[in-house]
């Protein structure tokens, strides 16, 4: 009898043991998340503010990564991959500037550093929004004549349409042989349901001021008149493309043209027309940026933004607190969010539209 409650009891005592060791394990850890919560709360005491300024961010340096070489003097690989546009891109962690911001960014301050004396724009993008487009173009130029610090151009897999027209930017083009680039030319891309509609008896009433304030309405057939507005602006840009390639490259308007109905050329094909000044590899435009800028040795760098521990938690709360991821893919590009909208652009590409503009 007096075994068999021994037995009983030794279960009891096991499992009030084990509790407490659980319970205790709880408790630790819990002091342990507070502690790091007060930690983190500190980083921001110090820091002055729960959320870096604009102003902060854009004052703050990025840091350089050496690819290879030495010496005093810089030349700056400022990377232009994926989609041009002016959308920035988000995920639960940080929070990535749009790609005119980077670009901007890296051109400041490659700007401001007097031993910087070339910088080689790495292209691979299928071009993007024709205002996105624009405004890095226009950088690229102010950043020339304010420094008069020369602008190589090496281009990837593809580099067309609006990655073109940003290349034209450049004092020297250099394709691999495997490069697609071209497609010079205007999309407005429109999805039309209206057939569709009409076939399942959807009508689509909208009050409106004008005849055609629902011009490029996937509800409704498109008029002639509704045609030749739209027509008049892809024109407009049309010819501004032309202009921008003929004064970057040398070339008549009408060379231009003749170049310009939306085709696609290899680097070599390029090279044969104009659009290009030479085939070779990012070991070839360093030797390129080096004999314009004029130097035998340079350390061949690359931007990378920091981020600190505050920064991280601040985006990470602020993410968490309700704000919408947003990804960038070419649907959201093709205007399946906001259409009409005119792109420079290759459609015809097919890649992972979602990179970062720091890589």
């Amino acid at each position: 009898m007096e075994i068999e409650r021994e037995n009983r009891e030794y279960p009891k005592k096991r499992g009030r043991a084990g509790f407490w060791i659980s319970t205790s394990l709880a408790i630790f850890f819990f002091m342990c998340c507070i502690v790091l919560f007060f930690s983190l709360m500190a980083v921001f005491v110090v820091k002055g503010s729960l959320t870096p300024s604009d102003e902060e961010r854009g004052t703050k340096k990025l840091a350089e990564v050496v690819v290879e070489g030495s010496g005093q003097n810089k030349i700056v690989i400022i990377p232009i991959k994926g989609v041009i546009t002016a959308q920035s891109t988000k995920n639960i962690l940080i929070e990535t500037p749009s790609l005119i911001e980077v670009v901007k960014k890296q051109l400041e301050q490659a700007r401001e550093d007097n031993s910087v004396k070339a910088i080689i724009l790495d292209i691979d993008s299928p071009g993007g929004g024709i205002t996105a487009s624009d405004i890095i173009y226009k950088e690229i130029l102010a950043f020339k004549e304010k420094t008069e610090k020369k602008v190589i151009v090496i281009m990837r897999d593809v580099a067309a349409s609006g990655a073109y027209y940003i290349s034209a930017a450049a004092d020297r083009i250099i394709a691999h042989p495997t490069t697609i680039t071209g497609s010079i030319g205007v999309i407005m891309p429109l999805v039309n349901f209206a057939d569709l509609a009409k076939k399942y008896g959807v009508a689509v009433t909208s009050i409106k001021s004008g005849d055609m304030k629902d011009i490029g309405s996937p509800f409704k057939e498109m008029s002639d008149e509704e045609r030749e507005v739209l027509d008049s602006i892809v024109d407009e840009m049309y010819t501004r493309f032309l202009q921008i390639i003929s004064d970057g490259r040398s070339m008549k308007i009408e060379e231009v043209r003749e170049l310009a109905d939306g085709r696609i050329f290899t680097g070599s094909q390029a090279v044969e027309n104009g659009l290009v000044d030479q085939l070779g590899y990012i070991e070839d435009t360093i030797s390129v940026a080096k004999e314009m800028a004029g130097l035998e040795e340079a350390k061949i760098i690359k931007y990378k933004r920091m981020f600190d521990l505050a920064e991280l938690f601040a985006v990470t709360m602020k993410n968490f607190s309700g704000h919408r991821s947003i990804t960038l893919d070419l649907h959201t590009m093709a205007g399946e969010d906001n259409f009409p909208r005119l792109m420079y652009m290759w459609t015809g590409y097919q890649h992972d539209y979602k990179q970062s503009a720091f890589k």
